[in-house]
């Protein structure tokens, strides 16, 4: 199964997103951002949450635009009630401990200056993590595999 990131970000942060889902693409991470997948009609809160859920991880950029942003604070606090990890993304000169859901949580400080500094330890990260995913993948077919021989040998021992 592939390994899902939604991006929780301020529309005025396009770019960023851009950058980022494209380099994370190259990974072979599907990445999710809520109006790339206009459902005209669709209640727009519904569909957010429905992406949180079905990601592994959230990706919270905390730009000067995010931190303002409403839907970026919903997000965040949905993503942490459905106990997805939130890798934040805070940019330089924004104190952290002014962002109350994530206080105490490490982060990837990004400088829009520098902002490949930012992007290569994110994707780094989430490599870790789709590798990680892949190996308990492996690891229950496996498992699944054995208990299925053992079933079939217990059967036949009538």
């Amino acid at each position: 199964m592939a390994y899902k990131v939604f991006i929780s970000h301020s529309t005025r942060d396009q770019g960023l997103v851009i950058s980022l889902a494209n380099l994370l693409s190259k990974f072979g991470v599907e990445v999710s951002v809520a109006e790339w997948y206009l459902v005209p009609g669709e209640h727009l809160g519904k569909k957010v949450f429905e992406q949180i859920e079905k990601s592994d991880c959230v990706v919270a950029l905390l730009t000067r635009n995010g931190i303002r942003s409403n839907w970026v604070q919903q997000e965040i606090g949905y993503s942490l009630q459905c106990n997805k990890s939130v890798i934040p993304i805070v940019e330089k000169g924004i104190d952290p401990k002014d962002l109350a859901a994530l206080q105490g949580r490490e982060y990837i400080e990004y400088d829009p200056y520098q902002y490949q500094q930012a992007l290569i330890k994110l994707s780094t990260y989430i490599r870790s993590l789709k590798l990680k995913k892949e190996e308990r993948e492996k690891a229950l077919l496996v498992l699944g595999g054995l208990l299925a021989f053992l079933l079939l040998l217990s059967g036949g021992e009538k």
